[in-house]
């Protein structure tokens, strides 16, 4: 048999038994920290209901994927009809709501919602290229959006539209959807009729 070559003692550095035993277990432990934390970062968060998975939108923004595939969906049946709907805001992390809500608070940017308030964060509100109320995406999203679960939330915000599945009227058949927003048409001008004298 061999002999085990033994360690030999370092004049000055000689440790206690048990000093040595708690150094192994601290350098264990310090060696395995980063295994474990990764992965407890590589593990899917448990969630209920729909999926949070982001998927992506025409325009290149990103929706929760319920409210995406709902705005492929409607996307597709307006692009069949001759209407572009193109996507400039989707899903924001809370430092992106955070700094939007900073800038509207100095009075340099749109008006933003608190971080952890917007719609944005959660994945299911979009800012839709329309122009004005008067324009053919807008009319389209105003007739045809609830049909798919979106529908219009912010009073002076055209463009913003939340998918709200659960709450969102259907339309009466044969009709658009109802459109709280929606200016009424101008009523007509009283025409002054010539008297008779």
């Amino acid at each position: 048999m061999r002999e085990r070559p033994s360690l030999v003692p370092v004049p000055g550095l000689e440790m206690p038994p048990s000093l040595v035993r708690w150094s192994i277990v601290l350098l264990m432990l310090v060696l395995a920290a980063p295994v474990a934390f990764a992965e407890e970062r590589r593990a899917p968060a448990k969630r209920s209901g729909a999926s949070r998975k982001l998927l992506r939108v025409p325009g290149g923004e990103r929706l929760r994927s319920d409210a995406a595939l709902a705005f492929q969906k409607m996307h597709a049946e307006a692009h069949q009809q001759g209407v572009w709907l193109w996507v400039v805001s989707g899903h924001r992390s809370r430092a992106e709501q955070r700094y939007l809500y900073r800038l509207y608070r100095k009075g340099l940017g749109p008006r933003a919602a608190r971080p952890g308030r917007s719609n944005h964060q959660r994945g299911t509100a979009v800012d839709v290229s329309v122009g004005d109320v008067s324009s053919a995406a807008y009319g389209w999203l105003s007739a045809n959006a609830c049909r798919f679960g979106f529908r219009r939330t912010v009073r002076s915000e055209p463009w913003h539209w939340e998918y709200r599945p659960k709450t969102t009227p259907l339309p009466k058949p044969g009709h658009a959807c109802p459109d709280r927003y929606r200016p009424l048409p101008p009523a007509p001008a009283e025409v002054a009729t010539p008297s008779p004298s």
